[in-house]
């Protein structure tokens, strides 16, 4: 799992010497022993291929029947983006409570790490994923609330990124890099793996520059410290030329993560990072792979049946069969519907005619080992990891009632910590309370608009909340219409006075502002301006130009 290559080396090495030293030239094996050690492994080979062809052959029938039901099926295929004004909601008390959790993770020193699950580097649970899914909660809280607001949430944000270049993060990869390529490279973007920090990175600045900062496209502005006298120096351009390079050398298109271990689910990152980079730079690299990434998700990562493959090994084409389970079927659905909405909506079609069960007031999964599983911290015998991934995937495919009863059974189901404002599933591995906020926060399409689309223009250059204290001010909606900004906010924690900053207004020009102390302002030459109130519950705030 692991892509140690030597592993298997260094055990037949060990079990030769072991031979040599423990047995003397007075004792022989016999001829049958020896017939026995000798045929065990090609017969193993020939049960799992008589396996496979029984399995094949099922699967190969099931899709027969498939096939016919799915000739009478329409699939909907939203536009990107899905609506040419993005839906902009408003979080509730309890959203920012829960909110605040992934802002206190993000915000802390660069090299803290306080509040992340620390078991291993090299799987499901380690930091690089927990950080990635970091970013993709806040950017999706940002799009789909607070476009106007950039702030502590857009320093979030960035953290979350930057944090990326710790070693204690990144500092896993030489060593599998030595293991499975039998490599001394450092590098974790200059090699022919790694899609696992790669594409997982690069969908994170992908959502982040959609917001109109590109400071990660600058040279070093994603940068890999090993010491203080090492380090790799990267950027956006050259982690997207990476990602684009492997998958062109890749016979599956597809490439590995750990070394010679091919996850479909993991190059879904990849995949969104082409499609981000392309449209914010007006590169073409998804253009360039668009028909060989869909190919390869069809003929070699889906099995007969339409069930969707895990993982492939890309020297002897191996796969686990758990890997096609809902848990890694839901999450690669999720991620396609940005790039492949047509394969995505029909894995979505297949969950829910062969896996989703309704029982009394809620949907419920197989009761499997994978679907008990948190993955964040590898603990086994609660099903909310994977009912927060059910909702998740549910609301992005637009159904809107398995994703609220499948989000009400977790919420109602772990119990929920409170500390000082802040809200967590103490149930729930920091990974799973994260992808809870993912899945809080989006609606139909909304990764798919994201990916696809970003941000209207006349959102980018808009008046914008630009400054405003963390925890005393929590941000509940921000948004624009192009001319005004309209804010809702709550306090932190009781009763607070606050300052605000708004940029992007014409300078010297005057704006009125309705909600505050100042019932108008003038933008300074930079095109900024002061606004005093008292934030005390929901408080709404609005600011136009006067003419």
């Amino acid at each position: 799992m692991i892509g140690a290559i030597v592993a298997p080396i260094i055990v037949w090495l060990a079990f030769t010497i072991e031979a040599a030293l423990t047995h003397s030239h007075a004792h022989h094996l016999s001829i049958t022993w020896i017939s026995i050690t000798a045929g065990l492994v090609p017969g193993g080979v020939l049960v799992a291929f008589g396996v496979h062809v029984l399995r094949h052959s099922h699967q190969v029938a099931v899709a027969q029947s498939l096939n016919t039901e799915l000739a009478d099926v329409t699939f909907f295929e939203t536009a990107v983006p899905s609506s040419p004004e993005p839906p902009v909601g408003e979080a509730s008390t309890d959203d920012l409570a829960h909110l605040r959790f992934a802002l206190d993770l993000a915000l802390q020193p660069l090299e803290d790490f306080a509040g992340f699950d620390r078991r291993d580097q090299f799987r499901e649970a380690a930091l690089r994923y927990q950080l990635s899914v970091l970013a993709y909660a806040l950017s999706m809280y940002r799009y789909s609330a607070t476009p106007a607001f950039s702030g502590y949430l857009a320093e979030a944000q960035e953290r979350a990124i930057l944090k990326m270049g710790n070693k204690r993060v990144w500092g896993y990869w030489p060593l599998e890099n030595a293991w499975g390529r039998l490599s001394l490279g450092r590098d974790p973007v200059d090699n022919n793996d790694n899609v696992m920090l790669t594409g997982w990175q690069g969908a994170a600045v992908g959502m982040y520059e959609s917001f109109g900062d590109n400071r990660f496209s600058r040279p070093g502005g994603l940068t890999y410290t090993w010491s203080d006298g090492q380090e790799y120096r990267h950027d956006f351009h050259n982690l997207t030329e990476s990602i684009h390079r492997n998958m062109r050398r890749s016979p599956y298109t597809l490439f590995s993560c750990e070394p010679t271990w091919i996850y479909p689910v993991c190059n879904t990152f990849g995949v969104t990072t082409l499609i981000a980079h392309d449209r914010l730079h007006g590169t073409s690299f998804h253009a360039d792979l668009d028909e060989a990434i869909a190919r390869a998700y069809e003929d070699e990562f889906t099995r007969p049946d339409g069930k969707l493959i895990g993982v492939r090994n890309e020297s002897l084409g191996l796969s686990w069969n758990i890997w096609a389970s809902e848990g890694v079927s839901l999450p690669t659905t999720y991620w396609m519907n940005a790039f492949l909405p047509d394969q995505a909506q029909r894995a979505w079609w297949l969950m829910k005619r062969n896996s989703l069960k309704f029982e009394g007031e809620r949907f419920v999964l197989p009761r499997t080992a994978a679907n008990r599983c948190d993955v964040g911290n590898y603990s086994f015998g609660s099903d909310s990891f994977a009912h927060t991934f059910l909702s998740l995937t549910a609301r992005e495919m637009g159904d809107d009632e398995i994703a609220d009863a499948a989000f009400a059974y977790v919420d109602t189901k772990e119990h929920i910590e409170r500390q000082a404002g802040v809200a967590r599933y103490d149930g729930m591995s920091t990974q799973g309370n994260l992808y809870s906020l993912l899945a809080r926060f989006s609606r139909a399409a909304a990764n798919r608009d994201l990916i696809g689309a970003g941000l209207p223009a006349h959102w980018l250059a808009a008046p914008r909340l630009a400054e405003a204290a963390y925890p005393d001010v929590l941000v509940a909606r921000a948004v624009t219409d192009g001319r005004a900004l309209e804010l809702v906010l709550y306090p932190g924690d009781g009763g607070t006075r606050a300052t605000l900053v708004i940029d992007q207004l014409r300078p010297h020009r005057r704006y009125a502002v309705l909600g505050a102390f100042n019932p108008a302002v003038e933008a300074d030459h930079n095109g900024c301006a002061r606004i005093d109130l008292d934030i005390e519950g929901r408080t709404a705030v609005r600011v136009e130009p006067t003419s």
